[in-house]
Order: C-alpha cells, then structure tokens, then sequence
C-alpha cells in the first residue's frame, strides 16, 4: 500500500530523467533552485512511493526469472463505502470458483516450468485479490509497477523503467479490467484478460496493452441479439449495471437488437454502490419487471446484484425468462440461492470451454498447510470439495481454461522474446514490460487440437456456449444447450431443448399465416393483424408483409399460399362459341348451295344478272371470311393472333372489290350519256380492279405484321383469372385494316345507290345498296363497342365474329338470296323475253330505245349494257326523244325481233 504524500514532483529540466539517486547527482550542476527539486524528488524515490511489504490483499506468490501478476476476485464485497480515512482495505465473503480461477494460473504456471516450452526458465507469480472492487485492483496494480527497491518511480519517460512484473493476467469484471488497463497502458505493460468482454477493451488507442482470452462483447450482445431472435421475442426488457461494462453491453445489445426487428418495453441501469440507493432502486426495477408485458428480461449485471434483484422478484411472486450474459451466466452464488427456479427460466452465455488436465486432481489434493498460498482453508469449506462431481462443476463454471490458455499465450511470447530453442533461452531478464508486447500481439498456438491467436483488437474469437439452469435433485445444474459461431454469426440450439420452450413475448398477438403486420406508428413491434389482400400471401407466423403471387397464380383475400390462375378465354364449349361456330357452319352451308345452284343454273339471266363469274369469286372470298371466324375461338397463339384479322381483311376485302365491280358494271350500264359512257367503259376494268384494290389491302397487312405485329397478351384480373387475348399489336395497323374496307363499302354504297332505279328484274343495285348499308352500321356500332369494351374481355372476339357474321350474311342475303329465290321458285321469269320485256319498259319510261345500225362499228357503240340486260350492240343506236308513238312502236318491234335474242345470248359468257 503506498504511504500518503501530498503531491509528486517531477524533473522541471527537459529530457532529464528524475528516478532513483541519479536524480541528485544530475541537479547539484543546476543553479540553486533545482537543487531543491532535487531533494524533493529524491524523497520521493525513497519515501513516498515505497510500498508495504506483505499487504491483506495478497493471495499467493512465487519467486522466478519472470514474475507473472495476477487479478482475482477471491472475495465478492469491496470495501466499505462509508468510510472516512484511507485505511487497509478488508473484503469478505470468499468466492470459491475465483479461488479455482487463481490456482489455474499456478497450476498453468507449473506446467510451463516442468515442461521444455521454456527450458532453464522459472516463471513466477504474484497473485492479487481485487476483492471485486476497483480500488483494491488499483492497488495490486501499484505493486505490479514497483521495481526492485520496492518503489514506483516517477519519470518523464518510462521507455527503459523495469517494474518486477513483466505482464498481468486479469481481471474478471470489465469494470475493474478497464481501471486497472487504464494504468498499465502508461507504462505499455501487457495486460491479458481471461473474463473481461467490455467492447471498450477492444480499442487499442485507448489500450494499447490490453488482451484478452475471451471475445469482445460486440459479439456476445450479437450473440444474444440472435438467441432473442432464434425463440421469436420482439418485446423484451434489459438491465445492467450502472458502470462501464454494463452501460456499453446494455447500449451495444440494444442496437444489435433493434436491427433485429427487437423492441424494448424497458432498460434500467443498477447501481454498482450498496446502500439504501441501490436497494430502493432494485425495488423500484422489480416492480417494474412485475408490471411489465415483456416476458423475457435479458441481464447485463454482476452475480452479487442480481442475487438481490432475484430476492425481490421471489417476494413479488413475478416469474420472468432470463437471458444471462457471462458475467453471472453460471453465477454458483447465484445458483445456490433457495428456490431459483420460482424467477422462472434462466439461460445464459458462457465463453467456450475446455479441460485443463489433471487439473481437478491438482484441486482435490491441494496441501492445506502451504504457506505461499493464502485461503485454501476457506476453499476446503465450501461445496465445491464435498465430492468429485461438485468439484468437476466449480472447475467447469470457473474461468480457470481461460487462465491456462492466458499463461500458455505469455509462454509462447517469452519463447520468442528470449530466442528459446529446445535446450536453452537466452538469460536476459531484465528487459521493459513494453519489449515483451509485440510477441504477446503476434502470438499463435495450438492447444486441445484448437489454434489461438489474438486478433487485430487483441481478442480471442472462438465464440460462445449457450446454458440452461435446470434444477436436478434439488441442486440447479448449468446444462449446455447450444452455441454461437462468430463466423458465420450463427445461433444453433439443440432441438431437444427448442421445441420445449413454450414462452412468448411480443407486444402484439401473433399474426397467423395469410395476414400481415400492421405495425404501429410509434413502435415497431406493436401491431395489429391484417390479412393479406387478394393476389398476396403469408405463409409464416408474423410476417412483416404479404408477398406478391407469381405471375400465372393467385390467392383470394387472407390466403397462405397462391394456386394456380384460371385461364379465360373463347372457348370451343362455350355457349356464346357454339352459337358463333353454328352460324359460320350455315354460311358455310348456304355458300355450298348458292354454288350448286348456279353451276346447275349457269347462263341463265338471273345468274348473270348476279354478276356471272364475280359471283363464285365472291362466293369464295366470303368462304375465306367464314374460315377465319375459326382463329378467332379458342386459346389463342401467336399464329393464331398474327393470322386471325389479316385473314378476314384481305379476303373481305376481295369481296368488297367484287361488290364495287358490280356496282361500277350497274352504272356503266345505264349511263346514257355517250361521253360520260366511254369515260367509264375505259375505266371500268374488272380484273385489273379487283387485283389493285385486293393487293393494297395485302400491302397494309403486311406492313402491320413486320412492325407491330399483334401477339398473346396475359390479361390479370384481381379474381384470380387470366383472360388470355389477342393484342393487335400496332392499333394503327389494324385501324388502316379495317378503314381501307370501310372506305371501300362506301364507295359500292355510293355507286349502288346511284342505280337503285334499273328495271324491276335488274334490282341489283338495291341490293348492293342494303348489303353494304348493312356492313356499315355493322362495323360503326363494332367500333363503339371495341372501344368501350374492357382491354382483353374474353367476348371482345365474339363481339368482332358477330359483326363478320353480320356482314357476310348481309352480303348472301340481300345480293345471292333473291337471286337463288328466282331460280328455285320462279323459273317462269328467269328467260330471256321477260328480261328483254323489263328493259324496253324502263327505256320507254326514260324516253330512250334503241335500233340497229350496221354502220356504226363496235368500237364507237354508245353502251354496253350487262347481259342481264338489253344489250346494245356494235349494230345499234339509241335514239332520244323519238316525235311519235308510232315511231317508237316500229323502232321497238324491230330492236326486239332481230337482236334481242342474239344479243342476249353474246353477252350470256362476257362476265
């Protein structure tokens, strides 16, 4: 203990050293002042820094080439906080398991001597309680940085000070490491921890000596974080002491914690001070803990404290799961307390362990009457000697594996350090704590078939165990359940004890499978439970949100998993498809009988009336319309959809040409004026028309089908039902399709309405006129209904077939159906001598006939009429405006009588 002084003077002159009877010496050549300094600094060296020589606190030490110091907590209370002179220090109640701990360090050191790791090198020790309290630690401390004479000097530069200690191991809590590495990290002195795990230690530019066997605490609060994590607690509470170690475990778990999705209802600091402070504020955390909803209670706090929070928490009747961090996580004095279990579930973590060997033999058998260590009396009164397996449980809840691998790690270093090789090592011992450091850092060793090495920080990594406490005959037992990988940062717990914890602790009920949390806007783990909307699901308990089915499945509202969508579209069972497919059938039907109709009747004036040869080329276009009514049902395709429309447009098209042929031919025919009749005979070219027209229409499809070509489109309804449908691709293209053969229709309308008024049996023109007429209401009212009509509806092909029945029946019904009327049911008229008679009718009416004239050639006749009607050869002339009936009776008989029939007959095979 050092002796009380008022201050400690150090040298004023710059680079002058101020240690030892040097001091004096190198000031008598200063002026008058410095002597006085000298003086002072000299009865420093002497008096106040000189130690006592066998303090309370010193529990075992051995001589040796190399003095090893050693921080213990042999006894669990510090000193008195009330008292009022700094007097010795007295602690109480003993710690066996401490007591275990320290004798590894002998033992540890025992082994080494006995073994060649450093031959003709005997290590020694110096071993310290700490009483659990810094000021005791600060003070073994002190006489680890004495040297020889017993003194700790005081120096500007402490690069060549040699104390007798060259490295510390300890101490258990962070607390005291953190002070005790506070003092050694001046003198760069190598400090190795076997329990310390505060994240702070690991900051080298704060503590450049520290090391440490044990992880950092920046992995067991991950740990822990991911053992909350793995039993699916998000509403838990968190306690710790109210001092270094505790306050940055506490803060540190908290932050691994909530990235976990974990909340916390609470966090309560303890004090580390008895006194009635304490005690109300452990009342005022247990009432809490009892008022609280969170079920679990993870606890970064001393053994001693929480044995005092556990005795509250009994007489509240509050029991609660425990989560115990390693500083009370296989606590015996925790453990012995009566009835533990009535807390509720305690786990913990643990550092990894291993076996020192013979060591329980060492510990059974260890001499009672030694002098070099103190309280081995007090060790033989408590559990752990009662029997072998009790003594097996204190070695294994013990740090004394931590220790053993602390002083083969010193071991190892000295080997480098002093250039050892199997017979000898160099015998220089007196060399600075600091000079010894860097071997420390870089050492690596194998022991139990595991390599260690300190890592950048100086900690070891080789991760964590977790415990269960569990009360077996009567005595709770620290069984392992699992463990925690720091490389893959992994939590595995054995299924036996997994599927037996039953316990629950959320702020919310559990959202089951097909719903979804909806979480509260002030926290993030209260929330209620939602179900997953229609083509979404949940297939786990809590889940954050609702997944988004794959494209060709579905899911109704509130569903665990999707099924497959429903394919919709025109089907070939379908009532609306069996209604469309009969109609396009009788189209058919009635094509193949207007066709035998007119092969069986070719010739006749009725026939040719209807347009000759233009009528099986329409026929036939037609047909082609009927046949593409068949890619419109059905599950469509790509060939389907590409083909469908153009189908229909070129060969309705072709059709249309026809119609506009005829209509052309009608006005041809009954155009009187000779001028206007040349023009249109020159033009009017059937074949060359109904080719450029029908090639055009080609030339738009075609167009369309290399640019945007039209294709199969997935249509997702929100009723689980795909409606499968053919997209036009470019709807330009498909509106220059149909526009061409709107345009077209027109154009026939125009020129049929123009003729309506040819004679009775020439009543083609009208109906072109109501065909066509048809076809354009048709097609106006598809468009509206195109447009309107939701995007990929399943009836939008049936809407389309419709309006090409409409026109296709149209078409047969007003231009081939009269005309199969006349030659099935009126035979009497369909000769030549009635049509000749309607004619010469109509021309009286218009005032015009007309006669032969053999003069006038073929190529300057007036007209040509078709030959269903009168025609007028190259051997005739209209007169205009005869003077008299007479005149035109003569006219008229004699047109009738001698070229009626032959004209007729001429004409019968030129369409």
């Amino acid at each position: 203990m050092l002796h009380p002084v008022s201050t400690f003077i150090t040298c004023p002159v710059p680079q002058l050293s101020c240690h030892s009877r040097r001091c004096v010496i190198d000031l008598l050549n200063m002026f008058p002042m410095h002597l006085i300094l000298a003086v002072s600094c000299w009865v420093l060296c002497f008096n106040s820094a000189r130690l006592c020589d066998t303090p309370d606190i010193l529990i075992a030490n051995s001589s040796g080439d190399i003095i090893i110091g050693g921080l213990f907590p042999i006894h669990r209370v510090g000193p008195d906080t009330n008292r009022t002179q700094p007097g010795p220090i007295t602690c109480s109640d003993f710690n066996p398991n401490s007591f275990i701990t320290a004798n590894a360090m002998i033992y540890s050191i025992d082994q080494i001597n006995n073994s060649t790791l450093l031959p003709g090198i005997k290590l020694g020790y110096e071993i310290y309680d700490t009483c659990s309290d810094v000021i005791a630690a600060v003070e073994a401390t002190t006489r680890f940085l004495s040297t020889s004479e017993n003194c700790v000097e005081v120096r500007c530069n402490y690069t060549d000070y040699r104390p007798n200690i060259k490295v510390v191991v300890g101490s258990t809590f962070s607390e005291v490491s953190i002070a005790v590495a506070r003092i050694l990290n001046r003198y760069l002195m190598p400090q190795v921890a076997y329990a310390a795990s505060a994240k702070l230690l690991s900051n080298k530019n704060r503590f450049a000596s520290f090391l440490r066997t044990v992880p950092s605490d920046i992995h067991q609060t991950q740990a822990l974080a991911e053992l909350v994590k793995k039993f699916n607690w998000n509403w838990i509470a968190v306690i710790a002491t109210n001092d270094d170690y505790g306050r940055s475990a506490m803060n540190d778990f908290i932050v691994k914690s909530q990235n976990l999705n974990i909340c916390f209802e609470f966090s309560e600091l303890i004090p580390i001070y008895e006194g009635e402070a304490q005690n109300a504020r452990i009342e005022e955390i247990a009432k809490k803990i009892k008022n609280s909803t969170s079920n679990v209670i993870v606890v970064f706090v001393r053994g001693q404290f929480v044995k005092l929070l556990f005795k509250k928490i009994k007489m509240l009747k509050v029991k609660k799961t425990w989560i115990a961090s390693d500083a009370w996580s296989n606590s015996r004095n925790v453990a012995d307390l009566d009835d533990t279990a009535d807390v509720g579930k305690i786990m913990g973590i643990v550092f990894k362990n291993g076996d020192i060997r013979n060591f329980p033999d060492y510990m059974q058998t260890l001499n009672r009457s030694s002098t070099n260590i103190k309280f081995i009396n007090n060790y033989y009164k408590t559990n752990c000697v009662a029997s072998e397996d009790n003594l097996t449980d204190c070695i294994r809840i013990s740090y004394a594996y931590r220790v053993n691998l602390a002083i083969r790690a010193i071991a190892h270093a000295l080997q480098k350090k002093l250039s050892c090789d199997s017979e000898n090592c160099s015998r220089d011992f007196n060399f600075a704590p600091w000079q010894l450091l860097n071997f420390l850092k870089n050492v690596s060793f194998t022991h139990e078939n595991g390599k260690f090495e300190f890592d950048d920080s100086g900690d070891f990594t080789d991760g964590y165990d977790f415990i269960s406490w569990q009360l077996v005959n009567g005595s709770v037992q620290f069984q392992p359940i699992g463990g925690y990988d720091l490389k893959t940062k992994k939590v595995i717990i054995n299924d036996s004890y997994f599927n037996t914890v039953k316990i629950k602790s959320s702020c919310s009920g559990t959202c089951q499978p097909g719903e979804r949390k909806n979480v509260s806007s002030t926290n993030s783990c209260c929330y209620g439970c939602i179900p997953c909307p229609a083509g979404r699901y949940s297939e786990r308990n809590d889940s954050n949100d609702c997944d988004v089915c794959p494209g060709d499945w579905w899911s109704e509202k509130g569903s665990s998993t999707c099924k497959p969508r429903t394919f919709e579209f025109l089907r070939w069972n379908d009532v609306v498809s069996i209604v469309l497919i009969t109609f396009t059938c009788l189209g058919i039907l009635v094509i193949c009988v207007i066709v035998v109709l007119f092969r069986k009747n070719w010739g006749t004036p009725a026939v040719n009336a209807a347009g000759g040869w233009l009528s099986y080329l329409m026929l036939f276009s037609i047909l082609l319309s009927l046949v593409s009514i068949f890619f419109f049902i059905g599950k469509p395709d790509n060939f389907k959809c590409q083909i469908r429309q153009p189908f229909f447009g070129i060969s309705f098209t072709c059709c249309i040409s026809c119609i506009l042929v005829k209509s052309f031919r009608i006005i041809l025919a009954f155009t009187f004026n000779p001028i206007l009749r040349k023009k249109l005979k020159y033009i009017y070219k059937p074949v060359p028309i109904i080719t450029i027209i029908t090639g055009i229409q080609v030339i738009i499809c075609t167009t369309w089908l290399l640019t945007m070509h039209p294709y199969v489109d997935k249509n997702a309804s929100n009723s689980g039902i795909i409606f499968l449908s053919c997209q036009e691709g470019s709807i330009v293209g498909f509106g220059f399709m149909l526009s061409y053969i709107y345009l077209l229709a027109f154009i026939c309308f125009i020129f049929a309405f123009k003729g309506r008024k040819a004679p009775d049996n020439y009543k083609e023109a009208k109906f072109i006129t109501f065909s066509v007429l048809i076809y354009l209401i048709v097609w106006i009212l598809f468009i509206l209904v195109y447009i309107n009509e939701e995007e990929g509806h399943k009836n939008l092909p049936a809407i389309e077939v419709v309006a090409i029945l409409a026109s296709i029946f149209g078409i047969l019904c007003c231009q081939f159906g009269p005309t199969s009327y006349i030659v099935c049911f009126k035979n009497e008229s369909n000769v030549e001598s009635n049509y000749l008679v309607q004619v010469r009718e109509y021309l009286k009416r218009k005032g015009q006939f007309v006669v032969p004239n053999p003069k006038i050639s073929s190529e300057t006749s007036v007209t040509e009429l078709p030959s269903s009607s009168v025609p007028c050869t190259s051997e005739s002339v209209v007169y205009q405006n005869p003077s008299n009936k007479e005149q035109i009776n003569v006219l008229i008989n004699e047109q009738t009588r001698t070229f009626a029939s032959s004209s007729l007959r001429k004409r019968r095979g030129s369409w």
